[in-house]
This record gives structure tokens, C-alpha cells and sequence, in this order.
């Protein structure tokens, strides 16, 4: 199970989300030059990845104002609204158009500043814990809170600030024993007046599944590979295989100081011990030595602040185009150690462009 904190706005989610059982995600084009629209683009591949960490029966807590609100339960994925113009679905959200659909892309098609609503939904209930219990608490609790949790070291996954260096996120991934942590705030915070709420979830019947632009000839970005391997994590045997299993996952993590992994997640085995993965991805070739001492640096960093000092229990992932042979040679001596790395290698799979091929290449 995963776990989340979404940002939203605190009128639309006491006067629109809560009441309808949904939450939703706007897109907002400022403007129509160039360079605007194409990071518009760059910001929904980012938005679509943290969408993308998100599975039935998360939980969900909502950041509003200065209060944070929960627990909710994911009844369904994020989701795009097919009744909005075309241009506007993910599919096409990118800036030059393929060269067999003219129609789609944003260059020549996008002529005036929009706000698209919120088109993009989840739909949500209350979240009951293994003993049928309501734990969605009406009264929300400080958002400060989190950083007094994150003092105590009761929680990681939140960054030193809420804002940081690119843009605000609407997602936040959390791992599943931190979102219990905010749960006991919760429940602390409500004992006195424990007043639950109960969520019908949205019918999104008519909503379609958020897709990626694969095709290398139109776009390439970082953001889409990730947000492909976390839609499929669980879900694709190959990535699967390459991977490993991981009962509990998020992207764009803290590890240290404004420095964020691409995907980090864990195993839980069977005897309580967690086996701890830190992957990054790139969209070009694997560039040695300097992204082996990047994923090395988060690597450390989990060693020293997650994994209680024990090497052995965390392994550092790359997934990229390719690898050269001296990055080859070099993790297989390197994985004689207690330390490990595994080298994931993706390709494009035309002519549909619907995929990504996964092969484990170490």
C-alpha cells in the first residue's frame, strides 16, 4: 500500500471534493508563447507521474489551507474527463504535434490562455482500517504537525519545506508507515469530539485512464519514463522482474537537504525486515561515472537515515537507454560487495508507442 498528502485548494474541497467524493487536479495554460507552453507540458509529465504512484485502497490525506484532513482511501486511479477538448488530454499534451495527427501537440493548436477545470479526478471514500474501523476524521489537524514528526524522525518523506525549488506539488507520496504516524495525530487530535465522515466516492464511469506520450519522436522527458515505470510497477512482469517487488513506493523523494530520488520504495518480508530500493532514472544513456556516484550519494544517505547503518538491506537501481562497458564492468566488481546495483536498460516499442521494453542488463 502507498500513502499520500494532496495539496488543494480548502474552498473547493469543502464546497466541491468532499461533498462529490473526488479529488481533482486543474491544468492552467497562463499563456501561449512558446516557451510557456512548453513548460506547461514539462509541469503535467511531472503532475501525471505523481499521479501515477497512486493505487486503489491508498491512503490519502488532503493538505488544505493550513490544516491537513484524513484518512480517505483512493476509490479509484487518477483519471481525465474525455469530454474536454481533445488538445487538452494527456495523450496530446505536448508541444509539437506527431507528424501523422496535425491535431495533436500544442504548437499551433493552442491559441488562447485557458483553465481547463478540474478534468482530472480520483475518486475517494473514508479509510477503514482491518478491523472495519472509520479512521476518516472530521477535524483536521496543523500542518505543522508534519514537521514535528519529521523532528522526531517519525517521518522522512516530507521535504524540509512545502514549497521547494521548481514548482508546488499537488502530490506527495508518503510511505505506508508514516501515513500511520499521521493517523495517531489524528486520532489523538479527534479523541475528545471524534466526529468521522463518511465519503460516497464518485462515479467516474465515463473517465479515462491518463496516458503517456511514448514516442521518442515527438517527446522525450525524464518525467515520462518515471511516470511509466510507476504506473507499472506491480503490473508489468518484465519491470517487474528487473525490479524486484515493492510493497510500498513514491517519486521525487528527499534525500537530504533539496536533493530528491527519482523512485524510492521497499519490500516488506515476511519476518518484518524491509528491503530498501533507490532507483533513478534517465531518459538518455547512463552517463559513468556520474550518475553510479549520484544514485551512490542517495544510496548513503538511506544507509545512514533509513536503514539504521545496514548496507545490505539497500540496493541502488538506474534505469536508462543504455550503458557503456566501463559502467558495466564497474558494477560487476562493484557487486562482489555488500553493496549492490543494478543497471535497467528501456527502450521505445514502435510503432504504437504504448509500452516501454525493460531488460535487465546487471
Amino acid at each position: 500500500m502507498n500513502a499520500h498528502i494532496i495539496n488543494c485548494d480548502e474552498g473547493e474541497f469543502f464546497s466541491s471534493f468532499l461533498p462529490n467524493g473526488y479529488l481533482g487536479v486543474k491544468l492552467v495554460i497562463g499563456s501561449v508563447a512558446p516557451q510557456a507552453l512548453s513548460r506547461t507540458c514539462r509541469t503535467s509529465y511531472s503532475m501525471y507521474a505523481d499521479m501515477k504512484t497512486m493505487r486503489v485502497g491508498d491512503i490519502i490525506f488532503v493538505h488544505a489551507a493550513q490544516k491537513i484532513y484524513g484518512a480517505f482511501k483512493a476509490a479509484t486511479e487518477f483519471c481525465e474527463n474525455p469530454r474536454k477538448p481533445q488538445r487538452f488530454l494527456s495523450t496530446n499534451i505536448h508541444y509539437n504535434p506527431d507528424p501523422g495527427k496535425p491535431n495533436s501537440g500544442w504548437r499551433g493548436n493552442i491559441t488562447e490562455p485557458a483553465d481547463i477545470g478540474y478534468y482530472r479526478r480520483m475518486a475517494i471514500t473514508h479509510f477503514t482500517d482491518q478491523q472495519g474501523r472509520n479512521l476518516c476524521f472530521e477535524k483536521g489537524i496543523d500542518s505543522n504537525e508534519i514537521f514535528e514528526l519529521k523532528a522526531k524522525k517519525s517521518i522522512w518523506s516530507v521535504p524540509e519545506r512545502w514549497l521547494y525549488g521548481d514548482t508546488k506539488r499537488t502530490v506527495r507520496p508518503l510511505m505506508e508507515n508514516e501515513a500511520f504516524e499521521l493517523l495517531k495525530i489524528l486520532d489523538r487530535e479527534n479523541a475528545d469530539n471524534c466526529k468521522k465522515s463518511t465519503v460516497r466516492p464518485a462515479k467516474l464511469t465515463n473517465y479515462k485512464p491518463i496516458k503517456f506520450v511514448l514516442n521518442p519522436n515527438i517527446v522525450v522527458n525524464e518525467k515520462i519514463i518515471e511516470g511509466w515505470i510507476l504506473e507499472n510497477i506491480r503490473r508489468h512482469s518484465d519491470l517487474d522482474n528487473a525490479l524486484g517487488s515493492l510493497t510500498s513506493f513514491g517519486n521525487n523523494m528527499p534525500a537530504g537537504y533539496l536533493k530528491f530520488m527519482d523512485i524510492f520504495g521497499y519490500q516488506e518480508l515476511s519476518t518484518g525486515i524491509r528491503k530498501y530500493k533507490v532507483i533513478e532514472i534517465k531518459k538518455d544513456d547512463c552517463v559513468f561515472p556520474d550518475d553510479i556516484n549520484q544514485v551512490l550519494g542517495y544510496t548513503d544517505w538511506v544507509v545512514e537515515n533509513i536503514a539504521g547503518g545496514d548496507r545490505k538491506v539497500v540496493e541502488s537501481i538506474i534505469v536508462a537507454k543504455d550503458f557503456n562497458n566501463n559502467c558495466i564492468s564497474f558494477v560487476n566488481n562493484y557487486n562482489a560487495t555488500p553493496r549492490k546495483i543494478r543497471l535497467i536498460k528501456f527502450d521505445y516499442c514502435p510503432p504504437l508507442y504504448n509500452q516501454l521494453n525493460i531488460t535487465r542488463v546487471v
